[in-house]
């Protein structure tokens, strides 16, 4: 069996994992992106597209038309599903252009690599290299197996594309918010190798203790609020803070394997409780904090995760810098629970078992 993920971007690096899983089962796998990944992930096949997101002349364009029409960057949308339009006729031209433009490119791509051979096909975040969905009606017709993995703003501010809705047989995503909003959306863990990760470094704690923080968007985590708080202790604790932006996903890695505490997040506004970033500083046996409500602490029963609100992250915060005798066994139980629920086995014997449901295999 040939499996292909199609996705703009190689964004948390997950798509090499998956192809281990998959061919860990005798299985062909590859990936395709629209464009080469920002953050220095492991590229396989990719579109080179024109008028990617990349550009700062497509950011440029989108902010003008936005403030034409009077709208915000990021709306959340109502609706289950939600379904995208455009917003305005002059969207609706540039994405035609867009589509003619890149036509050429994406059919001779799709035939050097014999890229509709395969029999299962992951559109990630929803969306085909055309605007008009043109390929993926294409794979319909001809009978292929089709998946989407949903993973945030592509579900919650853009909205579900019809012709890619209604192709698909199976629909998935690594986000707890999100299961609600398509009908029969089913869970997966992102997968992680826990072994390829760096452990956390030693150090003398009685010298230093380094707290650390990752993100994107700052807002988008209440990175600047989550700041002020290591700092207003600092002093009494002797904390370094150790803020993790703008570097490649290599280097983020071992900035954080440097940290002793790591803070996820303080808010909802990016999905709720956590991602693959705490996943990765769990799987390090770093006690990690972030933001969890209820809905995510019943889906996920027992878990390792220190829960913080924006009230609480100061109190937290001490007690556990207070108790340092249970940072043992807060990093031994992390390190278990990413591997019994994100390892790469454990991750695709439920997609397997996903397929096995809707008839793929």
């Amino acid at each position: 069996m040939k499996i292909l993920y199609v996705a703009p971007e190689n964004v948390s690096g997950g798509f090499q994992l998956f192809a281990v899983g998959h061919r860990k089962r005798g299985n062909e796998c590859r990936w395709v992106t629209f464009f080469k990944s920002l953050f220095n992930f492991e590229e396989d096949i990719c579109f080179n597209l024109w008028g990617m997101p990349t550009k700062k002349w497509v950011n440029h364009l989108r902010w003008a038309l936005n403030i034409a029409e009077s709208k915000p960057d990021l709306i959340d949308l109502e609706g289950n599903p939600p379904f995208w339009q455009p917003s305005s006729a002059m969207e609706d031209i540039l994405y035609r252009v867009r589509d003619i433009v890149n036509a050429k490119r994406i059919r001779n791509i799709i035939n050097e690599y014999q890229l509709d051979k395969y029999d299962i096909y992951h559109f990630e975040q929803g969306i085909d290299p055309y605007r008009d969905c043109r390929w993926i009606k294409e794979l319909k017709r001809k009978g292929k197996g089709i998946v989407t993995f949903y993973h945030g703003t592509d579900l919650r501010n853009r909205g579900v594309i019809k012709d890619v809705y209604s192709a698909s047989v199976l629909n998935l995503t690594s986000e707890i918010d999100l299961l609600g909003r398509i009908p029969g959306m089913k869970y997966l863990y992102l997968p992680i190798d826990i072994d390829k990760l760096p452990l956390r470094k030693s150090h003398n704690l009685e010298k230093k203790i380094i707290i650390g923080h990752a993100a994107r968007n700052r807002s988008m985590k209440g990175s600047d609020s989550i700041e002020k708080v290591v700092k207003e202790i600092q002093n009494d604790y002797n904390i370094e803070w150790m803020m993790i932006e703008n570097v490649g996903h290599r280097e983020a890695l071992e900035m954080k394997a440097e940290c002793d505490i790591f803070i996820d997040q303080i808010t909802d506004k990016g999905g709720w409780g956590y991602g693959a970033s705490s996943v990765e500083s769990l799987a390090m046996g770093i006690p990690t904090l972030t933001m969890i409500n209820p809905k995510v602490a019943e889906f996920l029963s027992d878990n390792p995760l220190i829960a913080v609100t924006p009230e609480t992250l100061k109190s937290e915060l001490i007690g556990l810098l207070e108790n340092r005798e249970s940072w043992r066994t807060i990093s031994n139980y992390s390190r278990e629970w990413v591997k019994e629920r994100h390892g790469i086995d454990s991750v695709m014997e439920t997609l397997y078992g996903y397929y096995k449901a809707v008839g793929l295999i």
